[in-house]
């Protein structure tokens, strides 16, 4: 059990960029206890728990943690009501919480063990808990933001990092997030994404791997078995057949078709989806980093419309109002640069800016730049 506690697998990345996906896959494995859903843990229960007392934390771990389990179909409670899909009637949530009391009498070194606490015991439950089982698995978007916090309590935590073309990733946000405009889309991508790069270099490719979309599923043997590699765990079947808590699992599009099987159909779906402004804003701001990944851009920043360029210092003039970090306002910076500067060839050569300039400064500059570009024709 000492060991199974501290033997974590965190699937980490941008929302819709593949980690339902990738959770599903694992789920079924028998060397894993992966959990059904995410449990927004560093984001939600650990906010909620600063200075509480030890039972304190734990009945926090219903509301927060275990409140699933009290999903069904029957008489559904009310915080199921953005999930009315799922159904867990079969596991009975009294002993889930039961046993995450035991294990938490068992050991509570550091609040992580909460969580491991309630994964076991929804694993014991279910008999998924087994001299077999190798890790625990968890999955909720943004995971890359807590990776000191993960690698502090879990030295020999593993990371999968899904990460997804800002297109189709955008495409696919939309669809329930409508209020998002491309550009804020596109630096909350680049945020996430280059998280997880600075993540891989600090903690080490075999602890934190970055994993395509794209390439997950327009390739999954040889991507299935760089996991299995990665995880230090037996190929198996069950890799193969998506699933969540053991049922099989029809993905969550939204588009509103679903998959029982790994499919290339929501690859490329930006190209008849997207406008091309919504394509040029996209790529105006996470084109550095998608030219890292291998992603290629459409546009070509040096024949960019005259009108088109003042749009785009628009759009960035009206991100540096909402920019509240220094990383949100270098992707800024880098942004405002890949206009002055573009590559000829219309692929991103631009290098990350230095220092952040402070949020007035950059407001000036791309004023400045938008009345330039204005009277330049």
């Amino acid at each position: 059990m000492a060991d199974l506690r501290d033997s974590p697998i965190f699937i980490a990345g941008h929302p819709k960029s593949g980690t339902s996906l990738l959770r599903s896959l694992l789920d079924s494995h028998p060397e894993l206890i992966t959990y059904p859903e995410e449990t927004n843990f560093f984001r939600c229960y650990l906010p909620n728990i600063a200075g509480a007392s030890l039972q304190e934390k734990l009945a926090l771990s219903d509301q927060y943690l275990t409140h699933i389990f009290e999903w069904n179909q029957e008489n559904p409670p009310p915080h199921q009501a953005d999930y009315p899909d799922r159904d867990y009637s079969s596991i009975p949530v009294d002993d889930v919480r039961q046993i995450t009391r035991q294990f938490v009498a068992e050991r509570f070194l550091h609040d992580g063990d909460m969580l491991s606490a309630v994964i076991l015991a929804f694993g014991k439950v279910t008999s998924q808990l087994t001299p077999l089982s190798h890790y625990w698995v968890e999955k909720t978007p943004y995971n890359e933001r807590f990776a000191a916090q993960i690698y502090d309590w879990w030295p020999d935590a593993k990371t999968i990092h899904t990460v997804r073309d800002p297109r189709d990733n955008f495409a696919s946000y939309r669809c329930k997030h409508s209020e998002w405009s491309p550009e804020a889309f596109a630096m909350n991508w680049v945020l996430s994404t280059q998280t997880g790069i600075n993540n891989r270099e600090q903690y080490g490719s075999n602890n934190y791997l970055l994993l395509r979309f794209e390439d997950l599923v327009s390739s999954p043997e040889p991507k299935l078995n760089e996991l299995c590699q990665f995880l230090g765990i037996n190929d198996d079947p069950s890799l193969r057949q998506p699933a969540r808590g053991g049922k099989p699992w029809g993905g969550n599009s939204m588009f509103e078709d679903q998959f029982s099987t790994i499919s290339t159909a929501p690859v490329g779906r930006w190209t008849e989806t997207l406008k091309a402004d919504e394509i040029a804003s996209l790529e105006l701001i996470a084109g550095p980093v998608m030219s890292k990944l291998g992603y290629q851009l459409s546009s070509n920043m040096a024949s960019i419309h005259h009108s088109e360029s003042l749009l785009q210092i628009r759009r960035l003039l009206s991100l540096t109002r909402v920019a509240k970090s220094a990383q949100e306002r270098t992707v800024i910076q880098t942004a405002m640069r890949s206009l002055t500067s573009p590559a000829a060839d219309g692929k991103s050569t631009i290098k990350p800016v230095g220092a952040p300039i402070p949020s007035w400064r950059l407001f000036s500059n791309l004023t400045f730049l938008w009345i330039k570009e204005f009277f330049s024709k």
